[in-house]
């Protein structure tokens, strides 16, 4: 496996086919658990971080890639590995928000397929992607709350669940018993995901502003007491808006 240094002017670069093959490798080798999400895990639990209505920092969801335990993080031979891998792995969450955000109706989920018994036929199977982001959604789950509310919410979810959720009720169970039944519901994943990006875009779109402004007040320089306000009024800013009694 080729290392290098964890550099933050490569993480908007994609993946090539080499690198994700490469990731792919890595997530079912010895050095991980056997809790670690595969690579089609690993794109729905990326999914589900890119599309929500809250930015998560990798130190929060990261630990979520390996297992539910402390004990699931891999034993890395180096600290360049280390940050090899994760430079992967952000890499690949920058190419899935930058193809959402080029055209989420586009978007290809890295579904898996699966037989049945000998038979030739090839069933496009999203159990291992609808469970990686289950478990991304599960991450920050009260901040969805609001998708929940909305009955076209739980429909848009509904494949997820169905195909993702350890839990299901009997009648719920009856949904995937097949695999022509695990198929359709799989082919219904992408409109779901692009139907969910689209929810919850606004709600990004105003955290995102709020950020700007925010950063904007603080480079701004602050205004003297004895410098011209800053409202326009002519005064200085200790007889106008600086002075406690007056609102404009």
């Amino acid at each position: 496996m080729s290392k290098s240094k964890l550099n933050p002017a490569d993480l908007a670069t994609p993946l090539s086919e080499e690198e994700f093959d490469e990731l792919d490798e890595f997530l079912v080798s010895d050095v991980t658990s056997e809790d670690t999400l595969t690579i089609e895990g690993l794109d729905g639990y990326l999914t589900a971080m890119a599309i929500g209505p809250t930015t998560v920092p990798p130190s929060y969801w990261l630990p979520g890639v390996w297992g539910p335990s402390e004990n699931d993080a891999p034993a890395f031979e180096t600290t360049d590995q280390a940050q090899h891998i994760l430079g992967l792995i952000l890499r690949n969450m920058n190419g899935i928000v930058i193809s959402l955000e080029d055209d989420p109706d586009e978007f290809e989920p890295v579904f898996g397929f699966s037989r049945v018994d000998d038979s030739e036929r090839e069933y496009i199977d999203g159990e291992a992607w609808a469970f990686g982001f289950m478990q991304g959604l599960s991450v920050v789950r009260a901040d969805w709350q609001a998708l929940f509310d909305s009955e076209k919410g739980r429909e848009w979810l509904s494949p997820l669940h169905l195909m993702g959720s350890e839990e299901l009720t009997p009648e719920e169970q009856q949904l995937i018993d097949t695999p022509e039944q695990r198929e359709a519901l799989t082919k219904q994943i992408p409109a779901s995901v692009a139907a969910i990006y689209r929810f919850w875009l606004p709600h990004r779109q105003a955290v995102h502003e709020r950020k700007l402004a925010a950063a904007k007040l603080r480079t701004e320089p602050k205004v003297g007491r004895n410098d011209p306000c800053p409202c326009g009024s002519g005064k200085k800013f200790k007889k106008c808006c600086g002075a406690a009694d007056t609102l404009h």
